[in-house]
């Protein structure tokens, strides 16, 4: 994989996510993206465990974003409803979503450890003001999870 694709603002992206990349284990480009739109590549029994309220799961292709550039270009969603209290933006990486209209992103959070990233991800209270939920102490533990290295 492409070097330069690897680092997102000077944060290492978890070699296993690199692996799932380069084996087409996790879309590679916009195209194979959206493809999760039709089918989700993770079944919604091993998204409840993390998310019981959602059922799919949309994995983003890269170059992937930290939150702090995803709020240079975006229309005001993260100062809104981001719970930027709860986060560290420029120490957040954007990795996906629980698809069309979630307005729900998971991340990597590098904020205890630059080199493992923990896997949170933004849930709505309403009510409430929404929060961030962890879901996994490092990527390894996500992908295991979500069995993202046995292709469907």
């Amino acid at each position: 994989m492409d070097s330069e694709l690897a680092m997102v603002e000077g944060l290492q992206l978890p070699k296993r996510l690199l692996l799932l990349i380069e084996s087409e284990l996790w879309p590679q480009t916009a195209t194979e993206a959206q493809r999760q739109n039709l089918r989700s590549r993770v079944p919604k029994e091993r998204i409840h465990l993390f998310a019981p309220e959602e059922n799919k799961i949309y994995l983003f292709h890269p170059p992937f974003q930290t939150v702090a550039e995803r709020m240079t270009h975006a229309d005001g969603f993260w100062s809104r409803f981001g719970a930027l209290e709860e986060i560290s933006p420029e120490l957040c990486v954007d990795i996906g979503d629980f698809g069309l209209g979630s307005d729900s992103p998971i991340l990597l959070d590098y904020r205890q450890d630059r080199s493992n990233p923990a896997v949170i991800r933004l849930q709505w209270r309403k009510p409430q003001p929404n929060g961030c939920v962890r879901c996994a102490d490092s990527f390894d533990e996500f992908a295991d999870m979500l069995g993202l290295d046995s292709p469907r």
